[in-house]
């Protein structure tokens, strides 16, 4: 099957499946696929699939232009908001058909997991690619090594 110009990306299932495979057998359960040309482009693009188990310790991006779109491609993913003390304010449960996309603003603390045993989510942001500062992450969160202190984060964190 042809998809046209030579340059015209897409984002098929067959792809996703390549992705999640990746994430299955990568230490942090999730993979990384750039749409975008550079770190340097205007607008970040980027696919995550995320495997059950994964953690993305919470953050923000302090800068007032670091918003974030994220797409629900595939599965569900639940995104949590916080205030700055750590306290969960929001979930939101995306999913293609029915909540397929949410905006995050700038300064907001947030984390996103897996809801089913995969999940590909697209992401659309500000750049040039800022990477995250230290200060940048929860430290009312677990480290991404703390493992049994991450399981038992992210328990509390599915109850809510």
């Amino acid at each position: 099957m042809s998809y046209g110009h030579p340059l015209m990306k897409n984002v098929s299932s067959d792809l996703m499946d390549q992705w999640l495979i990746e994430a299955a057998q990568s230490p942090r359960k999730r993979s990384h696929y750039n749409y975008h040309p550079s770190l340097d482009d205007p607008v970040q693009r980027l696919c995550i699939a995320l495997c059950k188990g994964t953690y993305v310790r919470p953050h923000r991006h302090p800068q007032d232009d670091r918003w974030e779109l994220i797409i629900a491609l595939r599965g569900r993913t639940a995104m949590v908001t916080f205030d700055d003390a750590g306290k969960p304010q929001d979930k939101y449960l995306l999913c293609p058909l029915s909540l397929p996309a949410v905006e995050c603003p700038p300064n907001t603390w947030h984390t996103l997991y897996p809801l089913d045993d995969e999940s590909v989510i697209m992401e659309i942001k500000q750049g040039p690619y800022l990477p995250n500062q230290p200060e940048y992450f929860a430290t009312w969160a677990p480290e991404e090594n703390d493992h049994s202190a991450v399981l038992s984060y992210m328990a509390a964190l599915q109850a809510f």
